[in-house]
C-alpha cells in the first residue's frame, strides 16, 4: 500500500504543523568559564545556575536523577552531572539571606496548567494526543513530563525549595518530594524577624496541595508550616468540588506584622472565600494568626475559583505604602465578565489598622457605584488586566498590570466561550489573545494622595498625554503581557516582564521569520513528529487524515486522493478512463463504454471503482441520483461551482505552504496580503454556501458536511489568526527587563530573555550581599538564576534582613488632581493597530544566531488545515435535494 499525507485534523494538529521552532540561538558569551550577558550601559549579568551551561539547554537549578528524584550533583564523573531538571519551570519565589539566595520553583508550569484544564476546568482531551501535538507544535522543546532514556514516561520530580550561595556557588536542596516528601509550589516569599516565609500550594506527607505558609530558619534551614488552609478533610473535599484555587500568593510585612492571604471553605455551611490574616509571632503557628479581612470585608472582590481570572488569583499582591496596607485583587469571574473576550479587571483596596487591632477597609480601585475612586483596572479604557503587582519606589507606589493570558491561551487550545459551554480540543480562537496584544500592559505610579500617574502606557481619555516615560503600553512591545515583578536595588527600580510570544511561537514563527533558520535535519524531525501524531490519532480512533492509494484485487492502483491530482484519470482494465475527480466538475456526467453515467465523489473514496451487474465499472456518486433525469440542473451547477472553489483551495495556498516558499524574496507586506486574500477567498466560499442553503432545502447530513468546512465562526477564527500573526511578526521572544533611576526614564537591559527565547518571563528578584539576583520563567528547559554582581562588597547587606518600620497611618482625602471625572467616558480611545511595516533587524547584541525578526512571512498552513482537515475526514453524501419554494 502506498501512502500520501494530507496533514490536518484538530487545532492541535493545525498548530502542530505550523510550529517549526528554530534550534539555533544566541548564548551569552562565556567569560572565565561562566555564562554572562552584557546588557550595555555598564550592566552585566552572570548565570549562577549551571553556570557553565549555555542558554537553551536543560537547567532548572538542580539535576534530575530519575524515578522522580532530584539532587545537586557536584561530581563531574557522575552521569547526572549538569543534567539539569527541565521540569523546574519557574523560579516562583525568592528571598535573600546574606550571600544565600532561597528559591521556590513552579514545576511543569504548562503541563500542570493543561492538567488543570483537563480536570477542574472541564477541557477534556486525550493526554497522549495533546503531548504529541505539543511536541510537534514546539519541535520537541515543550516540557510535558519526565521521560526515561528509552522515551517512556518517568516520574515527575515536582516543586522544590533550594538555596544557592551567590558568592561560592554552593547549592543545597531543602525541600522536595524525593528528599523529605514535601513538594512545594511557593509563589511568594518575604523576610520577617530573622525568618523567611514562603506561601503557596504544598503537597506534603501524601496530602494534596493545600494553601500553606512555611517558615524557614536560615540559621539551620529547619522548616515548618505555620499556617495551612483547608486542612480538614471535609473542608478540602468541599473546596475541591467547588473548584477553589489553592495557589495563594499575597504576602507582605505591614505594621510590624506578617500579613498573609489564604482561602477558606466551611463544608458544613458552604461558606467560602478569600481571607487576609496577620501575626506578630508567626513562629507560634496557626493560632497566632488573626483574621483582618474576610471575603465580605474585601467587598466580595476576590475571585478565588480556578475558572476565574488568572485561575482564581484572588488576593494577588500586598504592599505597605504611606502607612497603609494596599491590596491588589483579581475580581474577574464568568458571572461578571463584560464580554466573551475579557474578564473584569483588578481592584485595589486600602487597609488601615485600628487601635484595637481590627482593620478598616476602603475601596480605591473597583466599583465606583460602591464608592471606589477609580474603576476596575484604574482607567476605563483599560479592560484587559486581571491583576496588578505593587512596589514602592521613591515615595510612590508603582502598579504594574498583569493581563489574563491563561484564559486567552485556553481559547486557542479549546473551543470554549466564557458562558461555561463544554469545550473541545480545537479552538484556534485568537480573539481573546488579540485583545490582550492590542492592549499591552501599563505601569502606573500613585502618590501619597492616591493620585494616579501613567508612567508607561498609551494615550487614553484619562491620560491624554500618554505615559510620562514616553513609552507606550508594554514598553512599546505588544507581546509584553505581564509586568511580572519589580525590585528596588542600588537606588534604581528594575522591571521584568512576561513575553507571550514564546508561547505563541507556533503562530509567530510564520511571521517573524524563525522558520527560515531550520536545517534539513530539523525539518525531518518536525515531519516525523507530525507523522507520529497522525498515526496515534489513527490507532486510537480508527480515523486518520491520511489519504491512501489502495490496490484492487488485480493489484492495480485506484486513486483515492483527497486533494492532490483531483480530477486525474485512471484507466480500468479495458483502458477506458474513469474519472476520479474529488471536487472539480462535481456532479458532471461521464460515460463509460456502455454509456452508463458515472459521477465523482466529493471526498470519500474519490475515484473508487464499483461494478454494476454487467461488470462495468462506474465511479461513486457525489450526490445520489445526480445523473438521474429528474436531477435539478440548477442545483447541480451551483453545488459544482462551490465545490470547485473548494478544490482550488490547496492551489491557492500551495505557493506559500511548501518548503520551497520559505525564502526571503517575498516581503512581509506581500505575504500579509496573501493571508488577507485567502480570507477573502474563504469568505466568497462561505457566501456561496449561504446562497445555496437559502435557495435549496438541503438534507441535514449535507448541511453538516458543508458547515464542517464553511461557517462564519471559522471565518472569524481565520481572521483572528491573521491578526495574531501580524502582531507576532515584530515580536522578539524572551522577557524584557528595564531599569530607571528616576521612576520615569527607562534604560532597556534586554528584550530577548538574556539571549534565550525560551526565557519567556522574569519572575523573581532578590538582593543578596553579592548583588541583584533574578530567576526566569522557562517552561521549555527549566528556570535559570542570574546575578548582577555588586561592584564592591565593602558595605554588604546585613546578614539578617531587618523588619521595615511602618509609617504612621495618615489617610488622605483623594483629590481629582488633573485627572478627569472619576467616570470618564472611554470614547475616542486610541488603540494600537498591529504594525504593518517590515520588522527592523534585531540589535547586534541579540540577533546573532537567532532569526528574531525577518521579512519572510510564509502563509500559515493552519488555514489550509482548517479547510483540509474536514475534507480529509470525509464529506457526507446526501440522498436528495429539492429547490425551495
Amino acid at each position: 500500500m502506498k501512502t500520501r499525507t494530507f496533514a490536518g485534523l484538530l487545532a492541535g494538529v493545525m498548530l502542530a504543523v505550523t510550529a517549526l521552532t528554530p534550534m539555533t540561538a544566541l548564548a551569552a558569551e562565556p567569560e572565565n568559564g561562566k555564562i554572562t550577558y552584557n546588557a550595555g550601559e555598564g550592566y552585566t549579568f552572570e548565570k549562577i545556575s549551571h553556570p557553565t551551561k549555555g542558554t537553551m539547554s536543560a537547567d532548572g537549578i538542580v539535576d534530575y536523577i530519575g524515578d522522580g528524584k532530584v539532587g545537586v550533583i557536584t561530581d563531574t564523573n557522575d552521569s547526572n552531572y549538569n543534567a539539569g531538571d527541565r521540569g523546574q519551570s519557574y523560579s516562583w519565589s525568592a528571598i535573600a539571606y546574606g550571600d544565600w539566595l532561597y528559591v521556590g520553583t513552579c514545576y511543569a508550569a504548562m503541563g500542570n496548567t493543561l492538567t488543570l484544564m483537563d480536570g477542574v476546568l472541564g477541557d477534556k482531551f486525550d493526554k497522549d494526543v495533546m503531548e504529541a501535538a505539543l511536541k510537534a507544535m514546539f519541535n520537541n522543546t515543550f516540557f510535558y513530563g519526565q521521560t526515561k532514556p528509552d522515551g517512556t514516561p518517568d516520574t515527575d520530580s515536582e516543586g522544590i525549595l533550594v538555596k544557592v550561595n551567590t558568592k561560592t556557588g554552593e547549592m543545597k536542596l531543602l525541600l522536595s518530594k524525593s528528599k523529605n516528601d514535601v513538594a512545594p509550589l511557593f509563589r511568594n516569599a518575604v523576610a520577617y524577624k530573622d525568618k523567611l516565609y514562603f506561601c503557596g500550594s504544598v503537597h506534603a506527607n501524601g496530602r494534596s496541595g493545600l494553601p500553606s505558609v512555611y517558615e524557614i530558619d536560615p540559621t539551620d534551614d529547619s522548616y515548618k508550616a505555620v499556617y495551612v488552609g483547608l486542612n480538614s478533610l471535609q473542608d478540602y473535599g468541599a473546596a475541591y468540588k467547588a473548584g477553589i484555587s489553592t495557589g495563594i500568593r499575597g504576602m507582605c510585612v505591614y505594621n510590624d506584622e506578617l500579613v498573609i492571604s489564604n482561602v477558606y471553605m466551611n463544608a458544613a455551611t458552604g461558606e467560602s472565600g478569600a481571607v487576609i490574616l496577620a501575626s506578630s509571632n508567626p513562629s507560634e503557628g496557626q493560632s497566632s494568626f488573626r483574621t483582618i479581612a474576610t471575603q465580605a470585608d474585601m467587598f466580595n472582590y476576590p475571585a478565588y475559583h480556578y475558572e476565574d481570572s488568572i485561575y482564581g488569583g484572588s488576593v494577588w499582591d500586598m504592599a505597605e505604602y504611606n502607612g497603609h496596607l494596599y491590596v491588589s485583587i483579581c475580581t474577574g469571574t464568568p458571572d461578571n465578565a463584560p464580554d466573551d473576550n475579557s474578564m473584569q479587571s483588578f481592584a485595589i483596596i486600602r487597609g488601615d489598622r485600628n487601635e484595637d487591632g481590627t482593620y478598616s477597609w476602603t475601596q480605591l480601585v473597583g466599583d465606583q457605584s460602591q464608592g471606589a475612586r477609580y474603576v476596575f483596572g484604574i482607567d476605563p479604557a483599560r479592560t484587559r488586566s486581571g491583576a496588578a503587582n505593587l512596589t514602592v519606589y521613591k515615595d510612590k507606589l508603582y502598579i504594574g498590570e498583569y493581563n489574563d493570558e491563561e484564559i486567552a491561551l485556553e481559547r486557542i487550545l479549546f473551543d470554549k466561550s466564557s458562558n461555561g459551554s463544554e469545550s473541545s480540543l480545537g479552538g484556534i480562537d485568537c480573539s481573546f489573545v488579540n485583545a490582550n496584544l492590542e492592549q499591552s500592559v501599563n505601569l502606573y505610579a500613585m502618590d501619597e494622595n492616591e493620585n494616579m500617574e501613567l508612567v508607561v502606557g498609551d494615550k487614553t481619555y484619562m491620560f491624554p498625554n500618554g505615559g510620562t516615560s514616553g513609552l507606550g503600553s508594554g514598553f512599546g512591545h505588544n507581546e509584553n503581557q505581564y509586568i511580572w515583578r519589580m525590585q528596588v536595588y542600588d537606588g534604581k527600580l528594575y522591571v521584568g516582564t512576561f513575553d507571550t510570544s514564546s508561547l505563541l511561537e507556533p503562530i509567530g514563527q510564520f511571521s517573524n521569520g524563525d522558520i527560515i533558520g531550520m536545517t534539513p535535519e530539523q525539518w525531518r524531525q518536525q515531519m516525523q513528529l507530525i507523522k507520529e501524531l497522525l498515526q496515534l490519532l489513527m490507532d486510537k480512533y480508527g480515523t486518520s487524515p491520511i489519504a491512501t492509494i489502495d490496490e484492487n484485487e488485480e493489484g492495480e492502483e485506484v486513486t483515492s486522493e483527497i486533494v492532490d491530482d483531483a480530477g486525474s484519470n485512471d484507466e480500468d482494465e479495458e483502458g477506458e478512463e474513469v474519472t476520479s475527480e474529488i471536487v472539480d466538475d462535481a456532479g458532471s456526467n461521464d460515460e463509460d463504454e456502455e454509456g452508463e453515467e458515472v459521477t465523482s465523489e466529493i471526498v470519500d473514496d474519490a475515484g473508487s471503482i464499483d461494478e454494476n451487474e454487467e461488470g462495468e465499472e462506474v465511479t461513486s456518486e457525489i450526490v445520489d441520483d445526480a445523473a438521474s433525469n429528474d436531477e435539478d440542473e440548477a442545483f447541480e451547477s451551483d453545488i459544482a461551482g462551490l465545490v470547485d472553489m473548494m478544490d482550488m483551495t490547496p492551489e491557492v495556498l500551495e505557493g506559500d505552504s511548501t518548503v520551497t516558499a520559505l525564502c526571503d524574496e517575498e516581503s512581509v507586506d506581500n505575504r500579509e496580503n496573501s493571508l488577507r486574500d485567502f480570507a477573502d477567498y474563504y469568505s466568497n466560499m462561505l457566501e456561496g454556501y449561504n446562497e445555496i442553503s437559502a435557495n435549496y432545502e438541503l438534507p441535514d447530513d449535507l448541511k453538516d458536511a458543508f458547515e464542517t468546512l464553511l461557517s462564519q465562526d471559522k471565518l472569524d477564527k481565520i481572521n483572528s489568526v491573521i491578526e495574531c500573526l501580524i502582531y507576532m511578526r515584530d515580536a522578539e521572544r524572551g522577557f524584557d527587563m528595564y531599569v530607571t533611576e528616576d521612576g520615569t526614564n527607562f534604560t532597556k537591559l534586554t528584550t530577548s530573555g538574556f539571549g534565550d527565547p525560551y526565557n519567556h518571563g522574569l519572575r523573581v528578584f532578590a538582593i543578596t550581599n553579592q548583588g541583584l539576583c533574578l530567576g526566569t520563567a522557562n517552561p521549555f528547559y527549566g528556570t535559570q538564576l542570574w546575578i548582577q554582581r555588586a561592584e564592591e562588597s565593602e558595605t554588604p547587606l546585613p546578614p539578617t534582613p531587618s523588619t521595615p518600620t511602618p509609617s504612621t497611618p495618615t489617610p488622605s482625602t483623594p483629590t481629582p488632581s488633573e485627572n478627569p471625572d472619576v467616570t470618564p467616558a472611554p470614547t475616542a480611545v486610541p488603540t494600537k493597530a498591529p504594525a504593518v511595516t517590515p520588522a527592523p533587524a534585531a540589535s547586534a547584541t541579540v540577533a546573532k544566531g537567532i532569526p528574531q525578526t525577518s521579512d519572510s512571512f510564509p502563509l500559515p498552513i493552519v488555514v489550509l488545515l482548517l479547510i483540509g482537515s474536514a475534507v480529509a475526514m470525509g464529506v457526507t453524501t446526501f440522498s436528495y435535494c429539492r429547490k425551495k419554494k
